[in-house]
């Protein structure tokens, strides 16, 4: 049988090993596999082509989109609301027009296109719109409208940043049928795998007659050089000592035969045209700088497929576990995002998920977001670490996420993700709380995840979570007694902005000597924890001052204070 092992490579190839398995089991063909790779097959290569399309169509479906979002406006124009109607007429001629340029003779596209016109002349609802909506959907639903609408859809909005418009991607392949561009797709991308397959199984069964009956029978045109040396060896034996010592091993896929470069129009986000890369390449030949198999770039084509579409851009989730183990967790995050959920709420989800795996908390996860403009030429790529520490926060203290607002949620996420400091973001979601005397429960939160996620850096997840919380209540506490002394709030402004720019220079100072002062002129006694604002044993300048801050200006809509979670006692 013949079959070949691919192992996971760098995450871009892995992401397309997962697609290629997620494309062929949409079809219903089980792919095997390794505890580091995928197992290709010839009978699943004879079949990608249709599961390439059928998983695009079933993923992308114009008509269900289109259906979903009509059905919903047009329930709203139904009950009253007539602003929906301008947006269902937009809608319905951005679809009667493309259904015109190609099924304007077709009896379908001739009564969708009646029905739209009917429904759009109409300015106030009456029950026969009911039912021309109905014939409407029924037509778009039909197989060769939906499927022509959906291909020029995913080829343009998804297809086309990862790969330009090499194959049928090309825009003047989109007047024709759906069988004439699979068979487009099938000789780019599928036949000459099969062809590299043939030779290279031949020549390892030693079979001179098939051997020569392969090579003869070779269609791919970058193949032809490589007939014509073969041919000239005498024995097989030759065959394959030419191969080894003149032909390069994939890079990616490690299989023995690779003449191809690894160029934009293989993948644009991450590939160099070999043009621009002549340093690059073997010997300064300017011909091939990272050769790749016929199979490489057809996983590569699938890397899309591998990925979950996050509000424009790729996501792909990334560690040191088996192959199976990567292709659940992304197939998992994929079904999640299908939901519509945000980038935060699926990483919390995902964090869930993975408890269930015993060395969940010693895994590094890479979680890779990126977009590309081919175009352009243009590639914005974003790499994120979800690091033990990180992952022991968002599981044991998701509460205090919830407190946030959404934008705020997913400004600290991805910060932590990154592994950039919180702090700046932090001072300037307080300085607008200062500015307008808004109440500053949630920059509270924003602190006190700032802090643990500071302690759980440093390896300790034995630590006392609740002490470590109540010193930062305990100061918000304290800045409270100050305000209700004040009692002004044009004054707790003035003393917060000058402890946001004390806070912000790292100037502790400053920022005592403002405390102390105000503190006496109070009669207050001022708390022995304020003085980690200069030792920084518990917590660091930025915490005390934000938290102690947040704490001056604690003033809810309703007046009153924050609530406070854990009390700290000294």
């Amino acid at each position: 049988m013949s079959q070949f092992v691919v192992r996971m490579n760098e995450w871009f190839f892995t992401q397309g090993l997962v697609g290629y398995k997620k494309i062929l089991e949409n079809y219903g063909e089980q792919v095997r596999t390794t505890e580091d790779g995928i197992i290709i097959e010839k009978k699943h290569l004879e079949q990608i082509t249709d599961a390439f399309f059928h998983y695009y169509f079933k993923k992308y479906s114009v008509a269900e989109r289109e259906e979903k979002k009509i059905r919903r406006l047009h329930k709203q124009f139904k009950n009253g609301d007539k602003g929906t109607k301008k947006e269902i007429n937009t809608n319905l001629n951005e679809i009667k027009n493309k259904v015109k340029r190609d099924f304007s003779n077709s009896d379908e596209g001739k009564i969708l296109i009646e029905v739209v016109d009917r429904y759009r002349k109409e300015k106030n609802y009456h029950p026969d719109m009911d039912q021309w909506l109905e014939t409407f959907f029924e037509m778009l639903h039909k197989k060769d409208i939906d499927q022509k609408l959906t291909a020029n859809f995913f080829k343009a909005v998804h297809l086309n940043p990862y790969f330009g418009q090499v194959s049928f991607l090309n825009w003047t392949n989109n007047k024709k049928s759906i069988d004439e561009q699979k068979e487009i797709f099938y000789q780019d991308f599928v036949l000459p795998v099969l062809e590299e397959f043939n030779i290279y199984f031949a020549l390892e069964d030693k079979d001179e007659k098939q051997v020569m009956e392969i090579l003869n029978k070779i269609e791919s045109e970058h193949l032809k050089s490589l007939v014509r040396a073969l041919k000239k060896q005498k024995v097989v034996d030759e065959m394959k000592e030419y191969i080894e010592e003149n032909i390069h091993k994939c890079a990616l896929s490690g299989f023995p035969i690779a003449i191809q470069n690894f160029e934009e129009k293989i993948f644009s986000p991450l590939a160099l045209s070999v043009n621009k890369a002549i340093n690059m390449t073997w010997n300064a030949n300017g011909k091939q700088y990272l050769p790749i198999s016929s199979l490489a770039r057809l996983i590569l084509f699938c890397s899309h497929a591998g990925a979950t579409m996050s509000q424009g851009n790729s996501v792909f989730v990334y560690y040191a576990g088996s192959f199976d183990e990567i292709y659940q967790t992304n197939q998992f995050y994929s079904d999640m995002k299908s939901g519509d959920r945000t980038f935060d709420e699926i990483i919390f989800d995902l964090v869930r998920e993975q408890k269930l795996r015993a060395d969940f908390l010693e895994r590094h996860y890479l979680i890779y977001e990126y977009t590309s403009e081919y175009q352009t030429k243009k590639t914005l790529l974003d790499y994120m670490v979800m690091t033990p520490h990180v992952a022991k926060l968002f599981l044991d203290h998701s509460n205090l996420f919830q407190n946030l607002y959404p934008s705020q949620k997913s400004e600290m996420v991805r910060l932590l993700l990154k592994g950039i400091d919180s702090k700046h973001y932090i001072n300037r979601v307080l300085r607008e709380k200062v500015k307008n005397l808004y109440s500053s429960y949630d920059v509270i939160q924003m602190i006190l995840i700032r802090h643990l996620n500071q302690v759980y850096a440093k390896g300790d997840f034995m630590v006392d979570s609740k002490l470590q919380k109540s010193y930062i209540w305990a100061l918000v506490k304290s800045a409270e007694e100050v305000r209700r002394q004040i009692n002004n709030d044009k004054k707790a402004q003035g003393i917060a902005y000058r402890l946001l720019n004390a806070v912000r220079s790292n100037d502790k100072n400053t920022f005592m000597d403002t405390v102390m002062r105000t503190y006496i002129s109070y009669d207050l006694e001022m708390p022995g924890l304020l003085l980690e604002a200069l030792h920084e044993d518990k917590l660091d300048f930025a915490t005390v001052g934000n938290a102690w801050i947040a704490g001056l200006i604690s003033k809810s809509n309703n007046g009153n204070e924050v609530e406070e979670e854990e009390t700290y006692h000294e």
